[in-house]
């Protein structure tokens, strides 16, 4: 079976309010960056939909949808597929999220090392930057510092990020 991609109004997606998977701000950034860096990657990994419910719900791809309202996209990357059942959307879910494969570190230290691989998404461990002198580290990846505040409502959160924001924290809503 084959699927088309289609480019559809980014008003017409929906967040799928059943995802299990987050992104926090730090990651966010870097993959609004990649996006913004490389968008023809968004091409080649479109947003998976399914139309089951009358409405084009995200199964894979809820995290570069959000990179792409941030970017402002008018059109997004699709593919829908029709006639799912829910067992079928949630095993797409998790299955298009999932981590199969390992990172061969020696190799990545060796051969892409000089990449901004942590800006690209790779996971590094704590150990892994032994090699390398501790300035360089600092000056490869800057750190931020993040909190999440879970709110009781959306008037709640909305004054809590008004608040926040006149203060000078930059700041921005998050809905699971």
């Amino acid at each position: 079976m084959s699927y088309d991609i289609k480019y559809l109004p980014i008003n017409q997606l929906r967040i799928n309010p059943d995802n299990p998977r987050i992104i926090k701000d730090a990651a966010f950034k870097r993959l609004v960056k990649s996006l913004s860096d490389m968008p023809s990657l968004f091409d080649a990994r479109p947003c998976i939909c399914s139309d089951r419910t009358g409405e084009l719900i995200i199964l894979g791809g809820n995290m570069r949808y959000l990179a792409a309202k941030e970017l402002e996209y008018k059109e997004v990357p699709v593919i829908v597929m029709s006639g799912l059942t829910i067992e079928q959307e949630r095993e797409i879910m998790i299955k298009d999220n999932g981590t199969f494969g390992e990172w061969v570190f020696d190799e990545l230290v060796n051969s892409w090392g000089d990449l901004p691989l942590m800006e690209w998404g790779v996971n590094i461990p704590d150990d892994w930057y032994e090699a390398k002198k501790i300035d360089d580290i600092k000056e490869e990846y800057k750190y931020e510092y993040e909190i999440m505040i879970k709110c009781d409502d959306e008037k709640q959160q909305k004054e809590l990020l008004d608040q926040f924001k006149k203060e000078g924290f930059e700041c921005r809503p998050l809905i699971f």
